[in-house]
C-alpha cells in the first residue's frame, strides 16, 4: 500500500465479491468482481473508511511496525 511505504503484510481478503455502486451519473452499478479486481477494490473501500492494511495484522506485527517507524522518524530529525 502506498499509505505506508515500504511496508509489507498479508491480508486474506475474499477472491470474489459483489459490487453494487453508482457510477458518475447516478446510474445503479451492479457486478462480481474477482481475483485482483476484488482485492483492489477491497483494499479502496478500506481507504474510503479510513483504515490502512496495518490494522488487520496482529498487535505483535503492529507493534514492530510502530517501532520501526518511530526509529526511523527519530533517525530523521
Amino acid at each position: 500500500c502506498l499509505s505506508v511505504d515500504g511496508l509489507r503484510g498479508k491480508v486474506t481478503r475474499p477472491s470474489l465479491i459483489r459490487v453494487t455502486a453508482l457510477d458518475r451519473q447516478g446510474k445503479a452499478l451492479d457486478f462480481e468482481a474477482t481475483g485482483l479486481l476484488a482485492v483492489c477494490i477491497q483494499h479502496e473501500m478500506d481507504h474510503l473508511q479510513g483504515k490502512v492494511f496495518v490494522e488487520y495484522l496482529s498487535r505483535l506485527k503492529q507493534n514492530r511496525i510502530r517501532a520501526r517507524m518511530q526509529k526511523q522518524l527519530r533517525q530523521s530529525v
